[in-house]
């Protein structure tokens, strides 16, 4: 999997999709980094408009006060994220996968982290091949994303 900056947007390419991360994505990222030593880890979901084998991910959503958040855990409040994935589908965006961030200059997923993914995709009901993981590190994009994508 490559991952490279083209306009403005980081670009993943996979075998079967190339997804581009578009700024509006990025910077919700960008404003959750761990950059404090307090700073407790945040997250949410990815929504994409689909063209093909290119997703476009236009929004990222952040961290709700009903998730449960440390300095070294993310817990999502999942009722919450369902309806945060029925009202960007009514507006035509599908629901891609799940960021979070982590404490480190390029992170990387935790065994925990791989499992809870792959537990969404068994689990949901998908009208794509498979969902992105993305773990968000302080090191400036790309560098400091990991992509995975999960089938």
């Amino acid at each position: 999997m490559a991952v490279s900056i083209e306009g403005g947007a980081v670009v993943a390419k996979f075998h079967r999709v190339t997804v581009r991360f578009e700024p509006a994505a990025l910077g919700v990222f960008d404003a959750h980094r761990q950059k404090g030593w307090f700073t407790r880890e945040a997250g949410g979901q990815l929504f994409a408009d689909i063209k093909g084998n290119v997703w476009h991910v236009v929004a990222a959503t952040g961290p709700k006060a009903t998730d449960r958040r440390g300095r070294f855990h993310f817990w999502p409040d999942r009722k919450s994220e369902q309806k945060e994935i029925d009202q960007h589908f009514s507006a035509g965006l599908q629901y891609v996968g799940d960021w979070h961030t982590h404490p480190e200059q390029v992170p990387t997923p935790s065994r925990d982290d791989i499992l809870s993914i792959e537990n969404v995709v068994r689990e949901s009901t998908l009208y794509t091949p498979g969902l992105l993981l993305i773990v968000v590190g302080l090191a400036a994009f790309p560098g400091g994303l990991h992509v995975s994508f999960h089938g």
